[in-house]
């Protein structure tokens, strides 16, 4: 059911592996074997998947109940996993019903004026800078633009760069991306709006502004991604 990784007892990469097991609806009757099973079908410790448990629970996707067991927590859905990154915008528009596809492109460049003034960044500054179109049956719902300083590149830019960005800092960079902080910015769409939304004027959108940070928790990526809202809704689940 699950794949084994390869001996690395790494919490973040059983949860992703649970996760990945969850959306998939692998576990029969929506109920997660035992700790002791799980860490078999993955050849990690118990308490790495106690941690990797822990953390989805604390996301909301699953209910730890002594003597009950673990059960998925179907009424938190990718709409809540989208915010945090957990499942890609591709899957979270299938979800919806949408027949997806998306376009990805990386060059090197000097960073856009409009990113430059929102993350604070020297106007000019030679960056390598992603962009990411995902289209819900061939209209454009998430306009998506990542942008690293070439100052923590490692090396020139592959042709065969990664679309995520979180894959390109650990292939590619001098540091990895730990975390992201996320700022939602509601706008319109008015004349010199730089976005490639295809939105009548005055139609509002959201706009995330990413600043992706190193374990050491300084800023070394930036994402910002423009949302019609008509074809994705976030939520945001939080305990009592």
């Amino acid at each position: 059911m699950l794949d084994n990784l390869d001996n690395t007892p790494l919490a973040e990469r059983a949860r992703l592996a649970i996760l990945d097991a969850i959306l998939k609806r692998q576990f029969e009757h929506d109920r997660l074997p035992a700790e002791g099973e799980l860490a078999k079908m993955l050849n990690i410790s118990r308490t790495t998947i106690r941690t990797a448990l822990h953390s989805l629970e604390q996301d909301g996707i699953i209910t730890r109940r002594r003597a009950i067991g673990t059960t998925v927590n179907r009424h938190v859905g990718p709409a809540t996993l989208a915010l945090q990154r957990l499942i890609p915008f591709d899957a979270l528009l299938e979800d919806s019903g949408y027949k997806t596809r998306a376009e990805v492109s990386w060059h090197r460049g000097p960073v856009p004026a409009d990113l430059a003034k929102a993350f604070d960044l020297e106007p000019g500054e030679v960056c390598y800078i992603s962009e990411k179109l995902f289209y819900a049956n061939d209209e454009l719902a998430i306009y998506d633009r990542g942008v690293v300083p070439e100052r923590h590149l490692e090396g020139e830019l592959p042709e065969d760069a990664p679309s995520s960005l979180s894959d390109f800092s650990q292939q590619h960079m001098t540091a990895a991306i730990d975390h992201s902080v996320t700022a939602i910015v509601p706008l319109t769409k008015r004349r010199g709006t730089s976005t490639k939304l295809e939105l009548a004027s005055g139609t509002p959108f959201l706009r995330l502004h990413e600043r992706h940070y190193s374990r050491t928790g300084q800023p070394i990526a930036y994402s910002s991604l423009d949302v019609d809202d008509s074809f994705v809704r976030f939520e945001v689940f939080r305990h009592k």
